[in-house]
This record gives C-alpha cells, structure tokens and sequence, in this order.
C-alpha cells in the first residue's frame, strides 16, 4: 500500500525573523519615497534626474561673432545676440528720481517708463554724402511711434555716424546705404522703447536698459537714445559709441577691454557698463590700440 505524500515542511519565522522582514519592508518603502521625491525635484527646477544634460530651443542665428555680454562663435556660425552690454543688474535697485516720469538706478543709469504705441516710422533715406566707396551695405532705420524721438532727426543722425570718416568706412572700406523698404536691406536698425527692445532681443536679456543686435537687427533703446550712460557727457557721442558698437557686431567685431590706464576705449568694449580706465570713445579708428 503507497504511503500516503507528505506534505512540504512549513516555513515559520521565528520572532526575530519576523523583525528583520519588517525591517527589509520599511526600508524598500522609505528608498522608494526618497527617490519619488529626487525625481519630483527634478522635473520642477528642469534638471535630468538621470545626470544627462539638455540644451534649450532658444533660436540661434548666422551672422557676426560676440564674446562679451551676448556670447556667440566665430562669424557663420550659431550664436546668441550680441546685448550692447551685460545686462545682469541684479541689486541695482532705483535710487532717485532725475524728473518726471525718471527714474536713475544705483549705477547712475537713468531709466523711463516709456512705452512705444507698437507702430513703426521709416523715414525716407538720406542721400549719401558721396558715391559709395568699397563694399556697400544698406540697412533701413525704423522708429517706434509714442517715444518722442522724430524719425527723421534720427535718420539723419544715423546716417552722419555711418559715413563719419573715423568709422567703420574706414576700418572696413565699406559704406553704408539706407533704404526705403526693410525688404531690401541687409539690416535694420530699429529706435525703441525699453520693453520693445527687450522683445527684439531675445533671448538675451536687455532687461529694459540696454541695446542689443541679433542677426539682421540693430536694436536701439530709446531710454539710452536720449539719456545715454553715466560713462559719457556727450549725448551725440553716446549715440555714435551705441550705433558703431553694434553695427560693429553686424560687421563681425566682438567685445573687447581697455587696452590700457589712459587709453581711450575700443569701440566694442562694453563701455555702458565702465570704462576699466580707459577714457570714453565713440569711434572705431581713435581705439588707442
């Protein structure tokens, strides 16, 4: 007669096998709450909880290098705007009220609160002073309504500094043309208020004080137009220094430093932000290097 089967011996746990699974359990509980928690992190502040690293969509352009306040790679290649200077002014907090409507921050820079209507003005073209000479680059030059300069005055003015013989003409041996219809220019410099800028200029950010040029456009703060920068007391040599400085990245020029105690100021240093001892110059050729 088959004996009958046996059944399989019972596991049972004894008082301190017991504690020790509680313990396994509560500790795969707790790690899987830790790492929850990581991950959540993670997503709210837009880093890779696995270590990799990601890059922005910020749309990039081919056009001149900067390596100043608006980094970019050498001429063709991508890059970011070129800002007129470092637009980090974090604790540059409102001091003082020059006049109404004014307003002038720790560093001395005045500020509006202008704001443009949004509607553009391009002034019909001033005539060249001579024939064009070397290679010839024709921008248009527009103005935003509601800021209080006249396009016409500013197209005149823009003109003088783009033919003045201590300009890029002579650096480059090129001119400049402006034209009527933006279609057909290479570049446009626009005059704005302070939040019209800091939209032409993004992505960087120009923070409502500063100028900037990205690819095909020349943006022009009104606020630094009319009230320039506490390193100048010349209000048309400021605006000389703002129209060749970025039209000089247009050109493929980056920032550059005071050469030098004394010295006057290259043209492409960033010299809204300080002038590092060097004295306040407006003009590609008189850089003192």
């Amino acid at each position: 007669m088959p004996s009958a089967p046996t059944r399989p011996a019972r596991l049972v746990l004894t008082r301190r096998g017991r504690l020790a699974r509680s313990i396994l359990v509560l500790a795969a509980v707790i790690a899987v709450a830790i790492a929850l928690v990581l991950g959540i992190r993670a997503i709210s502040d837009g880093s890779d909880p696995a270590g990799s690293s990601t890059t922005g969509g910020a749309p990039t352009t081919s056009t001149a290098p900067s390596d100043g306040g608006g980094p970019s790679d050498a001429g063709g290649a991508e890059e970011t705007p070129t800002p007129e200077t470092d637009p980090e002014l974090t604790g540059d907090e409102e001091a003082a009220e020059p006049g109404p409507g004014l307003r002038t921050t720790r560093s001395g820079i005045v500020r509006s609160d202008t704001e443009g209507d949004g509607t553009w003005t391009v002034p019909q073209p001033v005539p060249p002073a001579g024939e064009p000479a070397g290679t010839v680059h024709r921008y248009a030059l527009r103005v935003e309504g509601g800021i209080g300069i006249a396009p016409e005055e500013a197209a005149q003015e823009v003109a003088a500094i783009l033919a003045d013989e201590r300009g890029w003409a002579s650096v480059h041996d090129v001119s400049f043309e402006q034209v009527a219809d933006p279609d057909q220019a290479e570049f446009t410099i626009s005059l704005a208020s302070p939040p019209t800028v800091d939209e032409l200029c993004l992505p960087a950010q120009t923070h409502g004080i500063w100028s900037c040029r990205i690819g095909p456009e020349v943006a022009l703060n009104s606020d630094r137009w009319v009230h320039m920068t506490p390193t100048y007391d010349d209000v048309a040599e400021y605006r000389a220094y703002m129209v060749n400085h970025e039209v000089g990245h247009f050109l493929g020029h980056g920032h550059e430093s005071c050469g030098g105690e004394g010295l006057a100021a290259p043209v492409m240093m960033q010299q809204s932000k300080g002038l590092q001892g060097c004295r306040p110059n407006a003009w590609p050729t008189s850089d003192g290097s």
